[in-house]
C-alpha cells in the first residue's frame, strides 16, 4: 500500500527557512538537503511506520534527514503521511513543537 505525503503550512514554512539558511553556504547544500528530503519522504510513502514514535508525543513519528528532524503522523483512513515540522536537531524541539 502506498501513502501520499502532504506538508502542513508549518512544514512548508520550515522548508522555506531551511532553504534560506542553507543558501548562505554552498548552493549544493540546499540541493543536497532537498534531494535527501525527497528520498526520505518517498520511503515514508511506502513504509510509513519505519520511523520511531516521538518519545514526548507518540502521535508523531520522527525521521532524521542529515542534521534535521522531520516530524510526521500517519492518517490510515486517508492513506496520508502528514509532515508537520522539520527542525534542525540542535534546536529546542519540545518548545518548537508547541508553536
Amino acid at each position: 500500500m502506498s501513502y501520499r505525503a502532504v506538508f502542513t503550512p508549518s512544514a512548508d514554512q520550515d522548508m522555506d527557512d531551511i532553504e534560506q539558511y542553507l543558501s548562505q553556504f554552498y548552493t549544493s547544500t540546499v540541493k543536497n538537503f532537498f534531494l535527501a528530503l525527497e528520498d526520505k519522504v518517498s520511503m515514508l510513502e511506502n513504509m510509513p511506520y519505519s520511523c520511531p514514535e516521538y518519545e514526548k508525543d507518540p502521535y508523531f513519528r520522527r525521521m532524521v534527514i542529515n542534521d534535521y528532524l522531520l516530524f510526521y503522523s500517519v492518517d490510515e483512513a486517508q492513506e496520508l503521511i502528514i509532515i508537520h515540522r522539520i527542525f534542525h536537531n540542535k534546536r529546542n524541539i519540545s518548545q518548537q513543537m508547541l508553536e
